[in-house]
C-alpha cells in the first residue's frame, strides 16, 4: 500500500511547464496512438545541438522500456513520444526545462542545455485501465457501471456532478492524495464492480485509474477521457447541488 501512494504523490507532482518540445521530423508507424501510461520500447540517440553524440540505444543493441507519466524518464520524452505508433520515428528538441534543467547530467550533458533525440518506438503496450469518452458516458450511466467523481468540492459545486455519480475525493486543491480515499473506495466498491474515476480534465483520473491496476492489481476500471469539462463541452445534463 506505502509503494501506492508513494507513487501517485510523485506522478501527481510533475511541474506544469509552459515550455514545450520541438518535434524536427516525424515518421508515422502501425496500430494505435501512444497515450499516456503506454508502457513502451524504445530505441534512441541522444544529441547535443552542435550534433555532439552522447547516448545511443542502437550502439548497445538494447532499447530501453518504460511506461509514460511515470517520471521514469525526463519529461521531454514522455510530451514527445505521445501521439506516435509502434514503428514510428521522431525528432524532437527538447528544452533543458523538460530534460536536465539547470542540474545537467554529470560531465555528459551541461547544465541548461537544449537536446535532440532520435526516437524509434519498438513496442507499445496500451495502458490496462480502459478510457471512455463522452458519448459512452450516456450508455455507463444506464449501464452496470460505477461512476465516482473524485474531484474536490469546490469544482464539484462550480460545474455540477454526472446524475447518480459517487463523491469521493481523491487529492485536495494542493495536490495531496487523500489517506483516506481508498478506504472509502473499498466501503462502497466490490472488486467486480466496473468502475470509472471521473476528474475535472482527465488527466488526473488517468494517474489514479493507473496505479489502482498497477499497483493494486484492480480491475474494470475505466477513466474518463476529458473528464467533467468533455461533458460539458458536449451538454451533457450535470446536477448542481
Amino acid at each position: 500500500m506505502k509503494i501506492f501512494y508513494s507513487i501517485i504523490l510523485i506522478i501527481f507532482s510533475y511541474d506544469v511547464l509552459s515550455k514545450e518540445i520541438t518535434i524536427l521530423n516525424d515518421i508515422s508507424g502501425r496500430g494505435f496512438e501512444i497515450i499516456n501510461h503506454t508502457k513502451v520500447k524504445v530505441h534512441y540517440i541522444g544529441k547535443l545541438v552542435d550534433g555532439k553524440e552522447f547516448d545511443n540505444s542502437y550502439k548497445r543493441g538494447e532499447p530501453i522500456t518504460f511506461q509514460i507519466g511515470t517520471r521514469q524518464v525526463i519529461q521531454g520524452w514522455e510530451t514527445g513520444i505521445i501521439g506516435m505508433k509502434i514503428g514510428g520515428k521522431r525528432t524532437i528538441l527538447i528544452p533543458p526545462e523538460l530534460a536536465y534543467g539547470s542540474r545537467g547530467a554529470g560531465e555528459i550533458i551541461p547544465p541548461n542545455t537544449t537536446l535532440i533525440f532520435d526516437i524509434e518506438i519498438v513496442d507499445a503496450i496500451p495502458p490496462r485501465y480502459k478510457i471512455i469518452d463522452s458519448k459512452q458516458m450516456l450508455l455507463a450511466i444506464t449501464g452496470n457501471f460505477i461512476i465516482i467523481d473524485i474531484r474536490t468540492e469546490k469544482e464539484k459545486n462550480a460545474t455540477g456532478t454526472i446524475p447518480g455519480s459517487i463523491k469521493l475525493i481523491a487529492f485536495d486543491k494542493f495536490g495531496n492524495f487523500n489517506p483516506s480515499f481508498l478506504d472509502d473506495y473499498n466501503n462502497k466498491v466490490k472488486d467486480t464492480d466496473k468502475v470509472i474515476f471521473v476528474s475535472q480534465k482527465g488527466e488526473i483520473s488517468s494517474i489514479l485509474a493507473n496505479g489502482f491496476v498497477e499497483n493494486l492489481g484492480k480491475k474494470n476500471i475505466y477513466s474518463l477521457d476529458g473528464g467533467i469539462e468533455s461533458l460539458i463541452k458536449d451538454n451533457f445534463e450535470l446536477i448542481k447541488n
